[in-house]
């Protein structure tokens, strides 16, 4: 099934943005150098007397504010390039047609990106609301957990302050904010615009570009290798973690791809994308501690799983998002 009858862009040209957008993507996040590495870190950066200092000098991690600062201005530059690249491509192949205004251009080559506001509030909602509330669904166990923990939300051990603080700490700002509006904005929107201008498949584009989403975090896996010191016993640390990151970041990526397609808007992704940073995945290490209780977990753990997915479909439908002329990428005849 294509989503578009007329083939815009030639299918190579298409798999060659994809896989230059991913290292652009990545290499982003090593163009600015780290102060630290060269021994220029200031005084009003960092305490010199502290131990976070001395390490600082070996070697930095990812999760710390230098090093995330640095890699949040390669990010956003690439968010800026990708769509000036896009926007010559889809001007000289015919997408955006000279005929138009620019204002009318522009206008489709926003809705391409899934960058718009519905006019109607009842739409609006559910942009805001139902794809959260789908992935909600299928992380029923976790919350159950939580819920026994009395960690939710207006439960006596849910601390608000603690939980406004990650917002505002560095680590946060890249988790909760920068991380997810930047892969979805690149990973999603850029790459299922111009794929889809090639004629590619729901299925090409679900399950293709979601790989190449998963490919793009295994340098992950390489941070992790150097900074447990290179060893035989970092390399198959390194492996695993290679393995678990492709295999959940694919499974994400197949889920947001179709969300992006069924909605034609990035605000689904990209709240949702919010929300499983927020849970991280689904441990079940502890599970004994909870005794009788143990045999609901298990089962609300199944039940969320099976819930998703037979809510998937009903829960995307592009009939409760937008109108023939906002569903852009997924038909509403098709639904």
């Amino acid at each position: 099934m294509e989503l578009f009858h007329q083939q815009f862009i030639p299918p190579w040209l298409a798999g060659i943005s994809c896989v230059l957008f991913t290292l652009l993507f990545v290499g982003s996040l090593y163009l600015f150098p780290i102060p630290g590495d060269n021994s220029r870190v200031k005084d009003k950066e960092i305490n010199r007397s502290s131990p976070e200092y001395q390490s600082l000098r070996r070697r930095l991690g990812r999760d710390h504010p230098l090093v995330i600062q640095q890699r949040v201005k390669g990010t956003i530059l690439t968010m800026i390039l990708v769509p000036i690249y896009l926007w010559f491509v889809f001007s000289y192949t015919g997408v955006l047609s000279s005929e138009l205004t620019f204002a009318a251009r522009f206008n489709i080559f926003l809705r391409l990106l899934g960058i718009m506001i519905p006019s109607n509030p009842i739409k609006l909602l559910s942009h805001l609301f139902m794809p959260v509330a789908l992935v909600a669904i299928l992380f029923l166990g976790p919350l159950f957990k939580m819920f026994l923990n009395k960690e939710l939300p207006f439960q006596s051990q849910f601390q608000w302050t603690a939980h406004w603080c990650h917002f505002k700490e560095w680590i946060g700002i890249r988790n909760y904010i920068v991380g997810p509006i930047s892969e979805e904005h690149v990973f999603r929107a850029c790459m299922v615009a111009i794929a889809a201008c090639s004629g590619a498949s729901v299925n090409a584009m679900v399950f293709g570009l979601s790989l190449v989403f998963g490919i793009a975090h295994l340098h992950h896996a390489y941070e992790s290798y150097v900074k447990n010191g290179r060893t035989r016993q970092a390399l198959v640390q390194s492996i695993m973690v290679a393995l678990l990151q492709l295999t959940y970041t694919s499974l994400f990526g197949w889920f947001a791809t179709f969300l992006f397609l069924r909605t034609s808007n990035i605000l689904g992704p990209c709240l949702s994308h919010i929300f499983c940073n927020m849970m991280g995945l689904p441990d079940l290490s502890d599970i004994q501690l909870y005794g009788h209780w143990k045999k609901w977990i298990y089962f609300s753990f199944l039940l969320g799983m099976v819930s998703f997915g037979v809510l998937l479909g009903p829960m995307t439908n592009p009939s409760l998002y937008g109108d023939a002329t906002s569903s852009i990428y997924w038909p509403l005849m098709v639904a």
